[in-house]
């Protein structure tokens, strides 16, 4: 196994300094947590509920715009996200495991999805984005309880204080472009508006990952008064993509290019999504927040079918829609404020499947009805937050929640997938922040968290049993489990955060958390049982790291940014009928994984960052019995911006070096599964005007 032992030197350092606020930000490579108020600013007015300061008891990282427009991302999982620390190599924040719902995605405050992914950020309009927050662990009240891994929140533009329109073009090396258009301006002192529209047709480099995205939105701020605030906003977004699936060793050593053979994934998706957020203040003792916003989704898509073999070819439209109302109150006494709300999520979805007419092609070509079902998903959830200052240099957070879980599912087309239930539970969250000296704060939190299996891990296939062992088997059935209880758990969180007053930033992590109750597919035995596999509660598990970023501005011409993550997660009880994977550590889970940025500003209007992405090896299958080390890869963005225009050239896998972006492997140790993601080096090259 690889090291840095000088990189993890200098991570583990920084928990020992004592950092000093205030410092001018500047341009930075990552930025660690951002105060959004002056220190000066009165204590109850430094933390807003869900969003991350420097004095909120949560772990976490804010990629500010000035990043966004570094990397320029056309894919956000290899090309952003390995910049921030705590993501994992499958689904969630902290936690890899594709299969479940730990992650909780946000727009503007307000949840977008009843499931939540990594993948989200990919989902809104990227040209329209002003910050992404990335919350780690449980986060406030105001998270679903769900979110034991984090918590993605995308924060779009407001419109500008003064008139600005922008037009940008890219080329990629592999094929293909991206146009955009933006602008906003103030019509009158109370109104004000941004709108972006944008244009993605990407060949790719493999075969069969071609995509065209059309991403459009507006945001529209009006001001009735000046204590109150109405914004408008709605985001379209139109893709069309296909995927490349994954390939066996041979296969990946022959021709890493070539698609997996005989497939023709593709996805076309449409998301509309209007929202609206009402903001009124009642002096400097009251703040009332409404939120509303619904997602409609609307996707075909032929998809590996994990649970029927093969692929399948589905419609599925759903309607996600959010209200929240909170109201905070502050106090005198002990300056404290008081914050209560109600947070509900309504989804509504339909699904169809069909007959494949034409699975050799990427054409939808439906043949008859093979399954039609309806789920509704409905959470309501109150939640009340209180803090308050015992002593001048501490903050105490104290927070409840209740989450009311509803699921139900009307199959329309042969009854063997009706079902409901529902789980109620009341989470409790606590957390700390105590200011060391002007120069260092150390925050600490303890937190709840559980998460109810979804209708389609209650019902599993939600077919009939196969009349045999031997047909269960071949057509990969699970039964139904509606016995299933909620996954639980308990996270511990302490850390520390600042800068220096020479320029060095920081913000560094611990944390444990215990599951119990994990829903896990278990292997069922071949040709005795009626099943491939099962899903039952059958597995504790705890898992526990550091997460660090660090920012050091040396001085006008130079900057370093560093990300590190260390993560470990071990089943403490985990046996399936066919083997035992109790003390096991979870696979596609590398120990560290650092990403280092060195940038030079050789002179005005010029940066040049050099990226590299370093991950320790890791097991391919629960067994442990294999392990992949990933090359370290390189990118390299090199930028200059001039008063009204710029120009930038990136170089993705500098080295041009061969790699697997995961790698999985049977229990045996043998490598089956390359997934998609990889490339050579790329070139792209974009320039923008603004007028």
């Amino acid at each position: 196994m690889k090291s840095r032992p000088s990189l993890l030197a200098v991570a583990v350092a920084t928990a020992f300094v004592q950092p000093a606020f205030g410092a001018d930000d500047g341009d930075r490579v990552l930025s660690p947590v951002k105060a959004q108020a002056a220190r000066e600013v009165e204590v109850q007015s430094r933390t807003e509920l869900g969003r991350l300061t420097e004095y909120t008891p949560l772990a976490g990282s804010v990629v500010e715009r000035e990043e966004l427009e570094t990397v320029r991302f056309v894919d956000s999982f290899h090309e952003l996200l390995p910049r921030v620390p705590g993501v994992s190599m499958s689904r969630n924040m902290r936690f890899t495991d594709g299969g479940k719902n730990y992650t909780e995605n946000r727009i503007d405050g307000m949840r977008a999805r009843n499931t939540g992914t990594y993948g989200f950020v990919d989902q809104v309009n990227s040209g329209d984005i002003e910050r992404i927050e990335f919350i780690r662990g449980p986060g406030s009240v105001l998270s679903g309880s769900n979110a034991i891994g984090g918590t993605i929140n995308v924060i779009t533009r407001d419109p500008p204080a003064k008139r600005e329109f922008q037009v940008s073009g890219e080329a990629f090396e592999d094929g293909g472009y991206r146009t955009g258009l933006s602008g906003g301006d103030r019509l009158s002192d109370s109104l004000g508006y941004f709108f972006n529209i944008n244009q993605l047709d990407h060949d790719g480099w493999r075969d069969h990952t071609d995509q065209k995205k059309t991403s459009l939105s507006t945001k529209w701020v009006w001001r009735p008064d000046s204590s109150s605030k109405l914004a408008l906003r709605y985001e379209y977004i139109d893709d069309d993509y296909q995927s490349a699936g994954s390939l066996d060793e041979a296969q990946f050593h022959d021709n890493w290019r070539q698609a997996e053979p005989g497939s023709y994934l593709r996805t076309a998706v449409k998301y509309s999504t209007p929202s609206l957020h009402y903001r009124k203040m009642f002096g400097d003792v009251g703040e009332l927040n409404l939120y509303g916003q619904q997602r409609h989704t609307d996707q075909t898509a032929r998809s590996s079918g994990f649970t029927g073999g093969g692929s399948t070819l589905g419609d599925t439209e759903s309607y996600e829609t959010n209200i929240q109302l909170m109201y905070k109150h502050n106090f005198s006494l002990a300056k404290t404020s008081l914050t209560g709300g109600f947070d509900y999520l309504d989804t509504a979805s339909d699904s169809k499947k069909f007959n494949d007419l034409s699975p050799k092609s990427f054409h939808f070509s439906r043949g008859a009805l093979t399954a039609h079902s309806k789920s509704y998903e409905k959470n309501k959830s109150p939640f009340l937050q209180v803090e308050f200052s015992p002593l001048d240099p501490l903050r105490l957070t104290v927070g409840v929640r209740r989450d009311d879980i509803s699921y139900r599912v009307d199959d329309k087309f042969n009854n063997n997938k009706d079902g409901s239930t529902s789980y109620q539970k009341t989470v409790r969250k606590f957390g700390a922040v105590y200011e060391i000296s002007p120069r260092a704060l150390i925050w600490a939190n303890v937190a709840e968290g559980f998460m109810g299996p979804g209708v389609s891990t209650l019902l599993g296939s939600g077919t009939p049993t196969p009349a045999t062992p031997a047909a269960a088997w071949a057509s990969r059935y699970i039964p139904a489990n509606m016995d299933l209880k909620p996954e639980e758990s308990m996270t511990h969180e302490i850390g520390v955060r600042g800068s220096f007053d020479f320029g060095l930033k920081y913000d560094t992590g611990y944390y444990e958390t215990d599951f119990e109750n994990l829903i896990v597919s278990q292997a069922c035995i071949q040709n005795v049982d009626f099943c491939r596999t099962r899903n039952v509660n059958a597995a504790k598990a705890s898992a526990h790291g550091f997460e660090t970023a660090l920012s050091y501005d040396i001085n006008q011409y130079l900057e370093i940014g560093l990300s590190h993550t260390y993560a470990r997660y071990r089943y403490a009880d985990y046996q399936t009928a066919t083997a035992d994977y109790s003390g096991k550590k979870r696979y596609y889970t590398p120990r560290n994984h650092y990403n280092l940025r060195v940038v030079v500003k050789p002179a005005a209007g010029w940066r040049v960052e050099l990226e590299g992405d370093y991950i320790d090896s890791y097991y391919t299958n629960q067994a442990n019995t294999d392990r992949y080390s990933r090359p370290d890869l390189y990118n390299l963005r090199a930028s200059y911006s001039a008063k009204s225009w710029s120009a930038w050239l990136h170089v993705l896998n500098l080295t041009d070096t061969k790699f697997g972006e995961r790698v999985g492997s049977s229990d045996a140790g043998v490598r089956n599964s390359f997934d998609a993601g990889y490339s050579p080096r790329l070139v792209r090259v974009g320039v923008s005007y603004q007028f």
